[in-house]
């Protein structure tokens, strides 16, 4: 491991004590809190309800101050790395040769996330405009973490691409184990009077290189706190998700059950696996954060698909703060995460503010200056509904390429350096449209 990026060993979901460990969702493979619950007291109990009572049922909620006993110590973009929590899964996806196994190994990485979560209601920080998040995790040649072929790395990289609407960018690259992901989350928030909802639109594509691109496109289910007004505070994540294959015509749908009020459990799922005649070839079941079955609807056969108590994270890598950009996630919200970690809910109140304030002042001097946000390395040519990675590559892994590196959010391969990468996406920007 090199000095300057270094791995979390923490379970919690909070950030390491030590200044030079600077990954933070515990991507060593701690395990899941066992309480869903969170029981607050009078105080906080007290500004929830006065914060209520300024609000209106389906009323927009991201330009309301939450206060920040209820904030995750991370911002939204390092969140969505959870989803990269087992990545030996998807890089084992591009191996399965039959098209349905295949889809199925991508609905199996796809549920390996969710079970990661704090304690209660918490939400991650809104990242701020401009804002982004680097990290990567690696494969090492006759080690458990090799997928067959030997050393690679698989780099993820986020960017803040607006903020009001919030909307977040992200892209995943390993082309050398055979696939890609290029995606956008919008997020909404929703006072519903008895609860808060964060509605994700967007979505993912996967892209897997070695099967002529094919691609699975992929939506995410919404997220409730419950509790807001009685009982105790928990959140659950509902909705219906997709898994779509355009070129194969295999869709996966899961439904995040709410619990209902008389019985039933939490965290509850049903789904099913269809071919591109509509007919149903699995039916799912389980919870998403312990185990879920698979069954085949004509040998009625049922194995497990998913369970991820005892399961181990494959290591992930962040530079050190230190070694941050100003506007990367970790060192931009380091004030309010060392508050919120001492429980000094004052001191992350205020260092929250500061960041807020200097956000709204740079709006106003672009706003005078006649100026727009241009996103650094996220584009779009749809009006901002879908984003593209500006250095997308979604050409066949060449070993001539040698391992794929990442500079500065740039995701270059090292047989043909950085430059290399930055002069084509220059010379594709200016070339006319044919």
């Amino acid at each position: 491991m090199s000095s300057s990026q270094t791995r979390n060993n923490n379970n919690d979901g909070t950030p390491p004590a030590s200044p030079n460990l600077s990954s933070s969702n515990g991507d060593d493979g701690g395990q899941v809190a066992s309480s869903e619950a969170d029981v607050l007291d009078d105080e906080p109990k007290n500004l929830i309800l006065n914060i209520i009572s300024q609000l209106r049922i389906g009323m927009d909620l991201s330009r309301i101050t939450l206060p920040t006993f209820i904030l995750e110590p991370r911002s939204m973009l390092e969140k969505l790395t959870d989803f990269m929590a087992h990545e030996e899964l998807l890089a084992a996806v591009p191996k399965v040769q039959d098209p349905l196994e295949r889809a199925i190994a991508v609905l199996k990485w796809y549920m390996s996330g969710f079970y990661i979560k704090p304690q209660g209601v918490k939400k991650p920080y809104n990242p701020i405009l401009g804002e982004t998040f680097r990290s990567h995790w690696r494969h090492e040649a006759g080690k458990p973490s090799d997928c067959g072929n030997g050393d690679s790395i698989t780099h993820y990289v986020a960017e803040q691409v607006s903020h009001h609407p919030p909307i977040s960018a992200l892209y995943v690259s390993n082309r050398k184990e055979g696939f890609i992901i290029n995606g956008s989350i919008h997020p909404r928030s929703r006072f519903l009077g008895t609860s808060a909802a964060s509605i994700l639109e967007g979505e993912a594509v996967l892209t897997l290189l070695p099967f002529d691109n094919e691609q699975y496109i992929i939506t995410f289910p919404s997220a409730y706190a419950r509790g807001i007004l009685f009982g105790t505070l928990l959140m659950e994540m509902c909705g219906v998700v997709t898994i779509t294959c355009p070129k194969t015509g295999i869709k996966s749908e899961v439904d995040f059950k709410a619990k209902p009020f008389w019985g039933g459990e939490y965290n509850a799922i049903v789904g099913k696996i269809k071919n591109s005649r509509g007919d149903t070839l699995y039916n799912i079941s389980g919870l998403w954060d312990e185990q879920i079955t698979i069954t085949n609807t004509k040998t009625k056969q049922s194995t497990v698909l998913w369970d991820p108590r005892g399961a181990q994270r494959l290591p992930r890598y962040v530079r050190s703060i230190e070694e941050q950009d100003e506007f990367e996630s970790q060192r931009l919200w380091s004030n309010v995460t060392e508050a919120i970690r001492k429980k000094d809910q004052r001191l992350a109140t205020d260092e929250k503010t500061k960041l807020e304030d200097a956000q709204r002042q740079a709006v106003k001097e672009r706003k005078d200056a006649g100026m727009a946000w241009n996103p650094r390395l996220f584009t779009t040519e749809d009006e901002g509904r879908t984003w593209t990675y500006k250095y997308i590559n979604l050409s066949p892994y060449d070993p001539s390429e040698g391992v794929e590196e990442e500079k500065d959010g740039i995701i270059y391969p090292t047989g043909k350096g950085l430059q290399h990468v930055v002069d084509s996406v220059g010379k594709r920007t200016e070339d006319p449209v044919s």
